[in-house]
């Protein structure tokens, strides 16, 4: 603080400049005369040369003027600017000092943040780990690694927080369960039960599952109205079904679909059951193997 008293006692001399136009009466007169001289000129077509020439007359006392008012500027910016300069030679030089000492407390103002940081970490993975909860699940709050916060008031929010996690977790394992059963993909609801709940996240796996049911019923629906709609243009010719509208020959068929679990030997005498039935194959699916324990 010696500093700042030595600079308290420095003080800046400082005299006020006059800046005063010396014979202001003539300029004033003059500049009247040359106003009234040209502020009633009407422009017209046959006076348009002239009044081209007024304004360059104009516009060259108006630069006149300014270039006077600039150049005593200039002459009366000198002593400010010097003293400016020698101002900012002090502070760049202190400058210099004030960074040196920053980086040193940024080094260790960033070394104890990842001492804290670490700290932190090793709670939250101490907490995550006898709750069952993976530790990379858990946010880490900036305010846990403020220096003002306490341990006992981080330890109780990182419960707080594991616990939600936990809560989570769990909601995300049942509704995750649920869309199994419905077979409806989870990606949707497994958003809303980590946003939300799973209750939230059921209810809208309940309605989906509605919606995509009734889709279902009325597209079901549809094919059996066209089948019906078919089979009344169907009339019989001897051992033959022709369409009494195109003369064609048709067969009423029935299509199944099947998913179904056996060893290889019983899938591949289904297989030859079916070709010798003359039953075609819209579709198959590749054997998968799978090891199945009782």
């Amino acid at each position: 603080m010696n500093e700042l008293t030595t600079l308290e006692r420095v003080d800046i001399d400082y005299t006020p400049a006059v800046l005063t136009i010396q014979n202001k009466d003539v300029l004033d007169q003059a500049v009247d005369e040359f106003i009234s001289k040209y502020e009633n000129i009407i422009v017209t077509e046959e006076t348009l040369k002239d009044a081209k020439n007024s304004k360059a007359q104009v516009n060259a006392l108006k630069k006149a003027l300014d270039d006077k008012r600039k150049e005593q500027k200039r002459i009366y910016n000198k002593p400010l600017n010097a003293f400016e300069n020698e101002i900012k030679a002090y502070i760049e030089k202190l400058n210099n000092v004030y960074q040196s000492i920053n980086d040193g407390v940024k080094f260790f103002e960033d070394k104890q943040r990842d001492e804290r940081k670490q700290n932190v970490q090793a709670m939250i993975k101490e907490v995550s780990e006898a709750n069952a909860v993976d530790p990379t699940t858990v946010e880490l709050q900036n305010s846990w690694l403020l220096k003002s916060a306490t341990k006992a008031k981080t330890m109780a929010e990182i419960v707080e927080a594991v616990q939600k996690q936990k809560r989570t977790n769990k909601d995300i394992e049942m509704i995750t369960e649920y869309c199994a059963k419905l077979n409806l993909p989870t990606t949707r609801y497994v958003e809303t039960a980590r946003d939300f709940d799973y209750w939230e996240a059921k209810r809208l796996a309940d309605t989906d599952y509605e919606e995509l049911q009734a889709r279902k019923e009325a597209e079901r629906a549809a094919k059996l109205a066209k089948v019906a709609q078919e089979k009344e243009k169907i009339v019989e010719v001897g051992e033959k079904q022709i369409d009494s509208e195109t003369g064609e020959v048709v067969k009423e068929l029935q299509v199944l679909t099947l998913k179904i679990k056996g060893t290889k030997e019983q899938l591949d005498s289904l297989g030859r059951v079916i070709t010798a039935s003359g039953i075609e194959v819209l579709e198959a699916s590749e054997r998968e193997t799978v090891i199945e324990r009782k």
